[in-house]
């Protein structure tokens, strides 16, 4: 269907003629889900977010994605995650895993606290990686962990609204639930 979003591949490779890019672009998945948010794993899988499970946001009128991975040609789906509500922006890590954020009502309000969460890339060993505590900044997007630092680069963002904010690098040794773990690089921007 059009109004679904899917996960594509192409080559890296400069093409020719008329369309800017690479050649080869293939659809990798397909159906009346939304799919996206896609990231290689280490065993040539992709990591992505679907709507496969139905849900639903509790305070509007949106699907909510979780993690997911398949195949690199799309086959065999598994649902990684098992969130009830929204997960986000899923990178791999040194050592494997998959760090994500997650959206959840479990003993938090509802606005803030989206924290940063790890997954083994067969789903097991959830684990809450940063800020199950911060109230802010309230969502930790796009997080990526900065090779051989052990720490995580990452948007700092609000619950709502477009995924924009400071830019900041969390410091895990300082502590899992710390603001003191959080450096902004862009002071400037809320």
């Amino acid at each position: 269907p059009l109004d679904t979003y899917h996960i594509y591949r192409i080559k890296a490779d400069p093409s020719t003629g008329l369309r800017a890019g690479g050649s080869g672009l293939v659809q990798v998945t397909k159906g009346k889900t939304n799919n996206m948010n896609a990231c290689w794993l280490p065993d040539g899988g992709i990591a992505f977010l679907s709507d496969l499970k139905p849900a639903f946001a509790y305070c509007w009128n949106t699907t909510s994605p979780i993690l997911y991975r398949c195949d690199a040609n799309g086959e065999n789906m598994v649902r990684l995650s098992a969130n009830y509500l929204n997960d986000f922006t899923p990178s791999v890590m040194d050592d494997g895993r998959i760090l994500y954020s997650r959206w959840e009502y479990v003993d938090r309000p509802a606005i803030p606290i989206q924290s940063l969460w790890t997954i083994s890339q067969d789903g097991t060993g959830l684990a809450g990686y940063f800020g199950n505590r911060v109230l802010s900044p309230a969502t930790f997007m796009e997080a990526r962990e900065i090779p051989g630092t052990g720490k995580v680069l990452c948007v700092l963002t609000s619950h709502n609204g477009p995924c924009r904010g400071g830019i900041g690098i969390i410091d895990r040794a300082k502590g899992a639930n710390t603001q003191t773990a959080i450096t902004k690089l862009t002071p400037e921007i809320r």
